[in-house]
């Protein structure tokens, strides 16, 4: 997620509904570059102009967004109270909840919670007879995608993040995972393409315990539904209780439409082990590290998956004063180890070779997903500024 550092602000009247500011690209063109204004304006901002383009905007933190294509150099954003022209969606949480269902079976032996309906839900704690593969949470857990990619987080123990790749731009959470595993790829919108097994997942917040990344355990786990669009999509994920203790780790996966990044913010209270964050390595799998240097950097993985022979690229963009040295691999996760024992900020991304078959293909080889990985730790470490 490429976003702003505002070192002076400009807003010029250009008549009673809209105000406009400029936009300093000091890299190559963006197509779909982040734009945020610290709000408040003196208007009720909806939309923006550049050129003859309108796009939509949303408030958000006390600020406003949009996204849009950038050229590079100076370009002029005119906000307006006008509703922006009608768009198909493009960023999107789901958080799908059986209600008046009943076990069939027994639990972890194949037993099942069948006979109810899905409804979406803004908030859900896991009930502590919950339990993996039951049934009684959609795809098993909360979902966040845009109009290019979508993951998903297993609302239990595992507390991290898996992989779905999409061949089209359109929203596929809601309908997927009702009482049945029916998104293993391949399906017609593309499928789970990733296997996370007892690692980090991609991007997933953890635990260091034993010199070995881990999965934050047994909680009281909360899916959160915090904003939807139209620019940006953010989920919450509150770990309470941590192992019947009062240790807790609340995170935010937030997600803005034309990209694959999601934004990640940790908070942690009395968790005695250190974060950590990384990426699956399953055999065969390559992993590498930054070529540049600078405030961001990555580590990243590629290989092709257990589900099919299409070639994935997954990584986690960080800033290298937030970690304690270099990247390890524990044998099942390539990790990096936060400073800090309360806070985290960080990014992570997955490119498919199969992404966007429907629309503008993606990534093609492990070349392209390279040149991506630089593009993505350059943009950051070369923020848009607003000025005069």
């Amino acid at each position: 997620m490429r976003l702003i550092s505002v070192v002076a602000l400009a807003l010029v009247a250009t008549g009673a509904n809209a105000q406009s500011l400029t936009v300093h690209n000091p890299g190559p063109a963006r197509d779909n570059a982040v734009i945020d204004l610290p709000a408040p304006m003196d208007l009720k901002v909806r939309s923006a102009k550049i050129g003859d383009a309108v796009y939509p905007v949303q408030a958000l933190n006390a600020r406003f967004r949009l996204v849009a294509p950038l050229k590079a150099g100076d370009t002029t954003v005119i906000f307006s109270p006008d509703a922006p022209p009608a768009g198909p969606q493009r960023v999107l949480v789901t958080l799908n909840i059986q209600d008046g269902g009943h076990l069939e079976g027994e639990p972890n032996k194949g037993g099942a919670i069948t006979g109810g309906t899905f409804h979406l839900r803004d908030r859900f704690t896991s009930p502590p007879d919950h339990f993996i593969h039951d049934g009684l949470i959609a795809f098993e857990g909360i979902g966040w995608e845009s109009d290019r990619v979508a993951y998903r987080l297993y609302l239990d123990e595992r507390n991290v993040t898996d992989i779905f790749g999409k061949y089209g731009s359109g929203m596929i959470f809601p309908k997927v995972g009702h009482g049945f595993d029916d998104y293993q790829y391949p399906v017609a919108w593309g499928g789970d393409i990733f296997k996370v097994g007892a690692s980090l997942g991609v991007g997933g917040i953890g635990l260091l315990r034993d010199s070995k990344a881990t999965q934050i355990g047994p909680s009281t786990i909360t899916g959160k539904v915090i904003a939807n669009g139209p620019v940006t999509a953010i989920a919450g994920v509150d770990a309470d209780a941590i192992g019947g203790g009062k240790g807790s780790v609340h995170a935010t996966y937030a997600i803005t439409a034309g990209s694959v990044i999601t934004e990640v913010t940790v908070k942690a209270d009395q968790v005695s082990e250190p974060l950590v964050t990384g990426l699956t390595v399953h055999p065969g799998d390559q992993t590498f590290a930054a070529k540049t240097t600078g405030e961001w950097t990555y580590i990243a993985a590629w290989g092709p998956q257990e589900h099919g022979p299409d070639p994935v690229g997954w990584a986690v963009f960080y800033r290298a004063d937030d970690v304690t040295g270099a990247p390890f691999n524990d044998g099942q996760t390539l990790f990096i180890r936060f400073k800090s024992p309360t806070d985290a900020n960080y990014r992570f991304g997955a490119r498919w070779t199969r992404e966007g078959r429907d629309a503008v293909p993606g990534i093609h080889d492990l070349t392209g997903f390279k040149a991506w990985l630089e593009q993505i730790a350059d943009e950051l470490n070369h923020p848009l500024t607003i000025g005069g």
